[in-house]
């Protein structure tokens, strides 16, 4: 039954053959690929290193705009310290919320020991150390 809404190169698609021929070990050798793929990714790479060189030594053109940022950013030491401490508060914003998933865990499985037995809820609360008078 054809498919009449879909274009002819889906149609072509989803009528091919699909071959389950299994080739036999070492039928390709992966290294050369593994090679190629780096020295091809490496040789992009480098052109693109290349092209953003070439194109900073003409960089005197961007000079007043970078002198107005730069201005602007003494201008304004509180959004200088943001941006120096911003990695650092983007690592503690993502340990805080590992340590929110840990104590989501810790609290469902005392809670998985509290209903499978009766014992389960003395080890699922752990006791609490009061504060020493004085």
């Amino acid at each position: 039954m054809p498919i009449p809404r879909l274009s002819l190169m889906v149609r072509s698609l989803m009528s091919a053959e699909v071959s389950h021929e299994v080739h036999a070990a070492g039928t390709y050798r992966r290294g050369v690929l593994r090679w190629g793929y780096f020295l091809l990714l490496n040789g992009i790479a480098f052109v693109i290193a290349g092209a953003i060189f070439v194109g900073l030594l003409g960089g005197d053109v961007l000079d007043p705009y970078l002198r107005g940022t730069y201005e602007w950013l003494l201008a304004h030491p509180g959004v200088t310290s943001f941006l120096a401490f911003s990695p650092l508060s983007c690592s503690m914003l993502v340990g805080w919320g590992y340590s929110q998933r840990a104590r989501k865990r810790k609290k469902a499985e005392s809670e998985r020991l509290a209903r499978v037995s009766p014992e389960g809820q003395a080890r699922a609360t752990p006791p609490r150390i009061a504060p020493e008078a004085g």
